[in-house]
């Protein structure tokens, strides 16, 4: 073994991206181990490792040319750029490849930052170019062969320590992991500062050059910044499932850890700010014949096995809390579609806000993107959906896909699966929440259509992306900036 304090480190440091939520997925952190040639990097996140739940066991070690050394699991997609980075500078001892909304949105739009914080050497002042959201792959899947987004990013990195891939991800590097983190983290403060006076026109107090470069020699030799970040690290957190399942489900109920999974879904719908978490609702089909479980009207926040509905299709009560008047339309579309198991019904905000407007969204960032930029039927009146008719217009309008929009009402999300269902939900809000702060900062620009093609083939499982979003149940919350 080479060592674990690097590997603690490393993991550290996901933990903190994952608070403030500026790591997901698709992102990754990596560092040159002190006094070696070999490279530590974090695994491609799944639901076995998580940024939240990430612990030094955990983390990879491989050569320069991506040879794995030590540890389980498949490199990041895009590792290749940070070999390229380490062959070309040996003096880079870290990278990040973080999801910081704020900086993302306005990377979006090509947005030109004003310098209105103290710490705009490290960030603005570096010229941090915005390039192309492409895929950096590498050749044929192997992280040996850099290819053309990859070198192109890794040669500004290795200029800037700063690089803007453009809708995919906001990349930092640094003589160490925490140097890395500390641009990745006043990077997204600026980004928020700047959202502050976005739209307005309102003059900005803008800090000079040569004012914050001398601020910054004036830390050097200090390590406040570093106890800072590791003061906000919340450590390893254990994923909800194991602990609320022995908590909540009986033994002798065959369907407790269905029960179970519903109530995490709707805790994780509440958590990511999907819903107003009152008067939503998750149905799921059960194996028996003419079954469907549905959820109370409880809030979404506390939900829990004991507080689903047993019904059949054709809406009678026969078991658990009083169920909600949605229940008709859940039984109805239950029913006729065979093919769907899960139903999530949400009363979004983006959501409700931009069904008006689906044409003019352009795909722009990966999350949410298969669900969020397809074709929208809406039922065009504001209605409970209760009565026959409506109910069957709404239907209709549904047709065979996963999606339906009531207007002024809420969004019903059909899947095969739970997850499936549960993660187009909180990914569409997301989509339209980042695509409605690219808004704010300028005008949205879309992904290459060869990223969009590559995205659909290396797309996390919706079972995955589940596990990410259920792991930050009950997690505190922070943003760099102070904005949510």
């Amino acid at each position: 073994m080479i060592g674990t304090r690097f590997n603690e480190d490393l993991a550290q440091v996901c933990r903190i991206l994952a608070q403030h939520r500026m790591l997901d997925l698709w992102g990754h952190v990596s560092l040159r181990v002190p006094r070696s040639e070999v490279i530590a990097v974090t695994p491609r996140f799944h639901k076995g490792v998580l940024p939240q739940t990430i612990t030094g066991d955990d983390i990879l070690v491989c050569d320069l040319d991506g040879r794995v050394l030590e540890g389980r699991g498949e490199l990041p997609l895009q590792f290749s750029v940070d070999l390229a980075l380490y062959r070309a500078s040996p003096n880079t001892g870290a990278c990040i490849a973080s999801s910081p909304k704020t900086a993302l949105a306005a990377g979006i739009s090509g947005a030109t930052f004003a310098p209105i914080t103290h710490m705009e050497s490290e960030t603005l002042f570096r010229k941090p170019a915005n390039l192309p959201g492409e895929l950096a792959l590498g050749e044929v899947g192997k992280v040996s062969g850099a290819g053309d987004a990859a070198a192109s990013l890794a040669a500004e990195l290795k200029r800037a320590g700063l690089v803007q891939q453009r809708g995919i991800a906001v990349w930092t590097s640094g003589v160490d992991v925490f140097d890395a983190l500390t641009v990745a983290y006043h990077y997204e403060y600026l980004a928020q500062a700047n959202l502050v006076l976005a739209g307005t026109a309102r003059p900005v107090a803008a800090v000079a050059q040569p004012d914050s470069e001398r601020l910054w020699s004036q830390f050097s030799g200090q390590h406040h910044y570093i106890e800072f970040l590791q003061s906000l690290d919340p450590g390893p957190i254990p994923h909800p499932w194991h602990a609320f399942v022995a908590a909540h489900v009986r033994p002798e109920d065959p369907h407790g850890e269905l029960k179970a999974a519903i109530a995490l879904s709707c805790r994780a719908l509440w958590t990511r700010d999907t819903l107003v978490a009152f008067l939503e609702h998750i149905s799921h089909r059960l194996p028996e014949p003419d079954r469907f479980l549905m959820s109370a009207a409880h809030s979404f926040r506390d939900m829990l096995p004991e507080h689903l509905v047993l019904l059949d299709f054709r809406a009678n009560w026969l078991g658990g809390p009083k169920p909600p008047n949605f229940k008709w339309f859940h039984a109805q579309l239950l029913a006729e579609r065979t093919d769907a198991q899960a139903v999530v019904h949400t009363h979004d905000l983006y959501g409700r806000a931009y069904a008006g407007s689906i044409d003019r969204l352009v795909p722009a960032s990966p999350i949410g993107l298969r669900i969020a930029t397809r074709s929208l039927p809406v039922y065009p009146r504001c209605d409970l959906i209760v009565d026959a008719e409506v109910r069957r217009q709404t239907l209709d309008a549904l047709g065979t896909g996963p999606i339906v929009h009531e207007v002024g009402h809420g969004t019903d999300f059909v899947a095969t699966t739970l997850e499936q269902a549960t993660v187009d939900a909180i990914q569409r809000e997301q989509f339209l929440s980042l695509h409605n702060l690219a808004e704010r900062f300028g005008t949205p620009r879309p992904l290459p259509a060869s990223t969009l093609e590559r995205l659909a083939a290396v797309e996390p499982s919706a079972d995955d992306w589940w596990w990410f979003h259920t792991a930050e149940i009950g997690a505190v919350r922070r943003s760099a900036g102070g904005l949510n």
